[in-house]
């Protein structure tokens, strides 16, 4: 969180400035997602922040333009762009961005009446699609206004190889306060600050690529011997000699090729009755989230009669930072783990879904489910480029390892302002892979769970169904925890403590009482036609953004 004490990325040791100006190469953990990124499938995340504006004085553009220009240079890669590599024989190179401004990267933009929260996730889930500028530090945002109520939004968005989603909410920390008045900071430079990282020489290029392309046939063997391993350990399942890690994955709906159009929806839930279930049954958060997620999943494709008869397999990224680890970039894992969607009890499901995840999360453990650590240590950037944009043409290349990707990010318990403004709901986005049309982030704050569905439109038409139904999951688990606590004569907490759905702010005025109810899916089905950018952006109010370039 923001504070008064809080270091630039940029500061170092007095030492590290011997180490001034030398190229500065993109890891592998980092490069993949340029590599593995087609037009279809941008590799950007985003987060979507709706604050009261009306209740701030004084808040506005320009005042979110200062804090802005001052928080992100506490984050070095926002004034870095990349420089690639001849051919794509190795990793891009950073490079600081020549007359950078912090102004080049916010566009404002004004929501045609009425504002309401459709309008607005429509034309997020559009900016969120298109791809950033590759000769430009790799980030954007965009200030909304026109909201209803006189709230005000951001969609900060940016590359995947910038950060994963735990760092994403690291500078979402750095950008708010826990007060109204936003704090201040001494950013002048000082002799122990590193400069920017200098473009490569051909010769260091050359040096870099053939010494990684020597690492390579040894880590294809290490990859062989484990892919041998997961192979007899899914023979040894299939006799019943030992149990099964990565659970078989079916088709759904939005399993197929991406279309390139992406649309949006949110929701919010309290935090309150989810720790509740959490506790009452011995399970992680984690495992509570997942469960609603399965229960939106079961009763939106089951009224469609869609519903596979095997269950729905999450792939569910995990965090291999370690505790303080506050670096940019990424630093992650991911994990398949059955939804239990198969199942009709919730209990049952959620318990289900406790222990796919222990078993996934023992077999992550033993060096399983390392996908994207094989894919950047067996393939050059420029090779795994080619298989990408062969897979996402032809998805039934590559096997399934999930069908939809699901992450939840833990932020901070408090209320939260942003320039001075009440933050009332951070609605995450990630991106969507290959043969997966849906994607499911969840960030928790102030005591609420804001989540975020991107999907591809034309596999997924009506995301709301979705985002709505999370209403109905919570009511569902809650109904049940309440009926084991009843049946062992304990106390039942009230629904109006906070066993309710808390309805977005931003959608409150257009959603009715009954909207949990199966009807609340009806009316609001997007259309499935292809959707017209330049007709959509049209019917926006483009504001300026004033210019902060430096005098000389």
């Amino acid at each position: 969180m923001a504070n008064r004490n809080a270091s630039s990325e940029g500061r170092r040791p007095a030492a590290a400035a011997k180490n001034a100006a030398r190229p500065l190469q993109l890891c592998d953990e980092d490069g993949v997602f340029l590599s593995i990124e087609t037009a279809a499938a941008p590799s950007c995340i985003a987060g979507l922040t709706i604050v009261d504006a009306a209740a701030a004085p004084g808040f506005g553009l320009e005042r979110y333009l200062e804090i802005l220009g001052e928080r992100t240079r506490m984050v070095e890669r926002f004034r870095w762009r990349l420089m690639p590599t001849p051919l794509g024989v190795d990793n891009a190179y950073w490079v600081e961005a020549e007359d950078f401004e912090v102004a080049d990267h916010v566009k404002a933009i004004a929501l045609p009446a009425p504002g309401d929260r459709q309008t607005l996730a429509r034309i997020v889930g559009l900016l969120h699609g298109l791809p950033l500028d590759p000769n430009r530090p790799l980030w954007e945002c965009w200030w909304i206004e026109g909201l209803e109520g006189g709230r005000v939004a951001t969609l900060l968005k940016f590359h995947h190889c910038l950060m994963d989603g735990e760092s994403g909410m690291g500078l979402a920390q750095i950008l708010l306060d826990l007060t109204s008045e936003p704090a201040r900071f001494d950013l002048r430079p000082n002799e122990t600050e590193e400069r920017p990282p200098r473009a490569p020489t051909p010769a260091e290029m050359l040096r870099s690529a053939v010494r990684n392309a020597a690492r390579r046939p040894a880590r294809i063997a290490l990859h062989a011997r484990r892919a041998l391993r997961d192979g007899f350990t899914r023979l040894a399942a299939a006799r019943g000699d030992r149990p099964e890690g990565a659970p078989s994955v079916p088709t759904t709906p939005f399993n197929a090729r991406l279309s390139g159009t992406r649309a949006f929806s949110y929701a919010t839930l309290p935090l309150g009755p989810i720790r509740d279930a959490a506790k009452h049954f011995d399970v992680k958060v984690n495992d509570v989230l997942l469960e609603l997620l399965a229960s939106t999943l079961r009763r939106v494709l089951a009224r469609e009669s869609r519903l596979p008869s095997r269950s729905i397999v999450a792939l569910c990224p995990v965090s291999l930072r370690r505790d303080g680890d506050r670096s940019a970039g990424n630093r992650l894992s991911s994990m398949p783990v059955s939804l239990a969607t198969d199942l009709a009890d919730p209990v049952a499901r959620l318990l289900a879904i406790h222990r796919s995840s222990k078993l996934a999360k023992a077999r992550l453990e033993e060096g399983a489910f390392e996908v994207m650590t094989a894919l950047t240590e067996c393939f050059l950037p420029g090779a795994l480029r080619l298989a990408t944009r062969a897979a996402h043409a032809v998805p039934s290349l590559l096997p399934l390892p999930g069908n939809l990707v699901f992450s939840n990010v833990r932020g901070l318990g408090v209320p939260l302002y942003l320039a001075g403004a009440r933050v009332e709901v951070i609605h995450p986005m990630s991106m969507l892979q290959v043969g997966n049309g849906m994607n499911v982030t969840a960030v928790s704050h102030d005591d609420q769970v804001d989540f975020g569905f991107l999907v591809d439109a034309q596999l997924v038409p009506d995301p709301w169904g979705y985002a709505d139904a999370l209403e109905r999951a919570l009511e569902e688990l809650t109904t049940a925890v309440e009926g084991r606590l009843a049946a062992e004569g304990r106390p039942v907490r009230s629904r109006s403590t906070g066993s309710g759905v808390a309805m977005d702010a931003a959608s409150s005025s257009d959603s009715s009482s009954d909207s949990s109810s199966d009807s609340s899916f009806e009316g609001e089905t997007e259309t499935s036609e292809p959707i017209d950018l330049m007709l959509i952006m049209s019917g926006l109010t483009h504001i300026r953004a004033p210019s902060r370039r430096r005098r000389s």
